[in-house]
């Protein structure tokens, strides 16, 4: 049922994303509906799966802390969809709004136990280290690439006192997707079969779609000339991210 409901999902998602990417201009307010919309479909799918079998599946899995994983996904949507509309006419405080979301996201990984936290025996969670220094050397890599991608813009954010708060969003950024890469990498290994692999690649995507879609976000804004090929290339690698965040949970 599930996946009857995620396929709807995600041609309700294009359908919502496309009139927005080709009416953003003409018709703002219901672009920007639309825009939200679309943000808000895996949410309604990740709600609407708590009711459903594959909820009490999960439940039974003793390394996996369902709560926070459903309840810190679902917030950071929320953010996610007010950043939608706070981005097209606050752009500061929509990026302070996906800050949020990314931290939300990342404390679903964290707390859940899908990354480097995992229930203990003894105490409610104990850390795997050699996960966490997956974590951290998938941050350095995220960071790294990221200030690559965006450094001929520094000078410029110096000017205009955004240069430290676009690091900081940056590494907010870079941690959220290593978390997702690493709770990848631990359920694909996790298990035994292409089943385990396939499901581990679900988080790693959506980590990754998320911080290739901020970088060519930056770039596409900082930038003289906006490409709409890029503004497209960017709405579509988001939606993927937030829809792969919300399945991990539910497929």
């Amino acid at each position: 049922m599930m996946i009857i409901a995620g396929i709807f999902g995600a041609v309700l998602m294009t359908a919502f994303g496309t009139y927005y990417f080709q009416n953003k201009k003409r018709k703002r307010k219901n672009a920007l509906l639309c825009k939200a919309l679309a943000t808000s479909v895996p949410g309604f799918l990740l709600a609407g799966s708590l009711c459903g079998e594959r909820y009490l599946q999960l439940a039974d899995r003793i390394d996996v802390c369902l709560q926070p994983a459903y309840a810190f996904t679902l917030l950071a949507i929320l953010f996610y969809l007010a950043a939608d509309v706070l981005l097209e006419c606050r752009f500061i405080w929509g990026a302070v709004c996906f800050s949020i979301g990314h931290i939300c996201m990342a404390s679903g990984f964290l707390l859940s136990g899908e990354s480097v936290l995992h229930l203990g025996e003894n105490g409610p969670f104990a850390v795997d280290t050699g996960l966490l220094g997956l974590t951290l050397a998938f941050c350095a890599v995220f960071a790294a690439a990221a200030c690559s991608a965006l450094h001929c813009y520094f000078y410029s954010l110096q000017k205009k006192k955004l240069f430290y708060p676009m690091l900081a969003y940056l590494l907010i950024l870079s941690m959220m997707a290593a978390l997702a890469v690493t709770a990848g990498v631990r359920a694909g290994f996790g298990g035994s079969g292409g089943i385990s692999a396939a499901k581990g690649m679900i988080p790693a995507a959506g980590g990754l779609c998320f911080a290739v879609s901020d970088v060519l976000l930056g770039r596409n804004r900082l930038g003289k000339h906006r490409s709409v090929v890029c503004g497209a290339l960017v709405l579509l690698l988001y939606y993927a991210a937030v829809y792969l965040f919300a399945m991990r949970l539910w497929i």
